[in-house]
């Protein structure tokens, strides 16, 4: 069967204090994602704070002698996931693109271009892009909601006063 073809890996909720996804792809590589319960991320603005949460996705394990290649498996089994995960229309993460090896940028490309693949399917969420910080010094998020959200609006606003406070903070 061609890679393009697939429909998605399998995956298992082992959950836990940080709502952990695993999967294995043909490959062999690992995919660790995390949930993790993030109500500071809107500081004391209830609603909604305890609806967040800040998601991370990790190479868990690599057998292969370099970086994971393209897998057309992917986009359609973190759809799934994030079902699995949105079963509260009220839920809202937060995906923050780490830096630590200067990589933000590239990671970012790729979590859009998964998020794009899925848009060809059922796709039942929203991504609004932000970057954080001053023009030299910052880094990339994307904050994910499922489309019937009844708090969107105020989850949004939130999310763009802390992107605005945070890129400003002599304000």
């Amino acid at each position: 069967m061609p890679n393009a073809q697939k429909k998605g890996y399998d995956f298992i909720f082992p959950g836990g204090v940080n709502n952990t996804y695993v999967f294995v792809t043909d490959q062999q590589i690992v995919y660790e994602l995390k949930f993790k319960p993030s109500s500071y991320i809107f500081g004391i603005q209830p609603p909604f704070t305890e609806f967040a949460f800040e998601f991370v996705i990790e190479v868990a394990e690599n057998p292969l002698p370099k970086l994971p290649p393209p897998d057309a498996g992917i986009p359609p089994t973190l759809v799934s996931i994030f079902n699995d995960f949105f079963a509260l229309n009220e839920t809202v993460v937060v995906y923050v693109c780490e830096n630590i090896d200067g990589h933000a940028k590239a990671r970012n490309r790729k979590f859009t271009q998964w998020f794009e693949q899925t848009k060809q399917g059922k796709l039942s969420f929203v991504k609004f892009d932000y970057r954080f910080g001053t023009e030299t010094e910052f880094f990339y998020t994307s904050l994910i909601t499922r489309i019937d959200n009844p708090r969107m609006a105020d989850v949004v606003t939130g999310f763009q006063k802390l992107s605005v406070d945070y890129s400003n903070p002599e304000k």
